[in-house]
């Protein structure tokens, strides 16, 4: 298939690199348009300046920040099936290499911009009716969804999920080599996603000095795996609970980093004990590993930064901000939340009663 009209209203056109070549097929589409989803020197091409050009110089790997291109591609795409040329609707040929990956994220990346109605799925489907072979890789995918998540909004790069997706990669990169980031992000010092939610929220304490160390918007969920049945000769298998966040087999308590931490997680070490903040305390309360760790529930967080249960008391209180999580994008661990500010719009630490303003993060 040389290219494939995306089936709706828009004269949208997916394909593969080779389609160019095919000036017959582009010519019978009608083709005004070109967006180009690849590294590729297009020199060689003939009558290259009949098409306006838009060049999206990126790989087919999973890693790949396609993300930050979206509204790039979304509002050139639109703006050429609009205006086209000579007083004439444009027709937009996106292509990569094989028409399957790279093309049809951006393809789809457009649907979801365009018609709020569609998700990702549903868009790939639409695809799908005229070229089967459209497959995103992996990595397109999660990035297509939490562009979807985000609402597809306009200016990507100001969204504090994106920011912290492309800090996860920061993170990630330095891990391949060995080493620490060299960054760090301290969640309370950055603008949260806010929201209006009721319930309950935890509130994480020093069980010595019962210093307030984290709450609900900068805790790291996680949902435990429930251990395997044990045989008893007496009693035959003995069925374990099912798993939920609050499982008993958790000894963590896992945490975005915090500004109480930097003498800690600024030191450039892999790993790491964390003490209390109170200077008039300092009790060894949890420990980091920027390589990730596994809970006692068995689930794996990587970067992992985490209280010790035993160490820290847990306190549920019930406000007009509740069970707001922080966004967990990019920190890999079984469930995914969102952020979340206080009332004010303060994204520091919340303080229980009469220690407001005494600086305890």
């Amino acid at each position: 298939m040389a290219l494939s009209r995306v089936p709706g209203d828009d004269e949208l056109y997916v394909g593969g690199i080779f389609t160019l070549r095919r000036k017959s097929a582009l010519s019978d589409a009608g083709i005004t348009h070109i967006v180009s989803v690849l590294k590729y020197d297009f020199k060689d091409f003939e009558d290259w300046e009949k098409y306006e050009h838009l060049n999206i110089d990126v790989d087919d790997v999973a890693d790949e920040d396609l993300l930050g291109e979206f509204e790039n591609t979304g509002s050139w795409i639109e703006k050429a099936l609009k205006e086209g040329k000579e007083d004439k609707k444009g027709k937009v040929l996106v292509h990569c290499a094989m028409g399957k990956s790279r093309s049809v994220t951006i393809t789809i990346a457009y649907l979801l911009r365009q018609y709020p109605e569609h998700t990702v799925e549903s868009a790939l489907s639409l695809i799908r009716e005229t070229r089967p072979i459209a497959e995103p890789n992996e990595g397109f995918m999660e990035q297509l969804q939490l562009y979807k998540e985000m609402g597809c909004p306009r200016d990507i790069a100001a969204q504090p999920r994106y920011q912290r997706w492309l800090y996860q990669r920061e993170v990630e990169m330095a891990l391949a080599a060995g080493m620490a980031p060299d960054r760090v992000r301290f969640e309370d010092e950055e603008t949260q996603e806010g929201g209006n939610r009721t319930g309950q929220e935890v509130e994480l304490r020093c069980k010595r000095c019962r210093r307030t160390l984290a709450t609900t918007p900068y805790l790291v969920t996680h949902l435990p795996t429930a251990p395997k049945p044990v045989s008893s000769s007496a009693m035959g298998p003995i069925s374990s609970l099912p798993p939920t966040p609050n499982h008993s087999a958790c000894q963590h308590h896992f945490l975005h980093p915090l500004s109480w931490m930097r003498p800690e997680l600024e030191q450039g070490l892999l790993s790491g004990r964390l003490e209390c903040p109170n200077p008039k305390c300092l009790a060894q309360i949890g420990r980091y590993a920027w390589q990730g760790l596994r809970c006692s529930c068995g689930v794996w967080v990587c970067p992992a930064i985490s209280l010790q249960k035993g160490r820290v008391d847990e306190i549920t209180k019930r406000g007009e901000n509740g069970p707001g999580q922080a966004a967990e994008d990019g920190f890999r661990v079984s469930s995914v939340g969102t952020g979340a500010k206080d009332e004010a719009g303060s994204t520091g630490i919340r303080l229980p009663p009469g220690m407001r303003g005494k600086g305890n993060l």
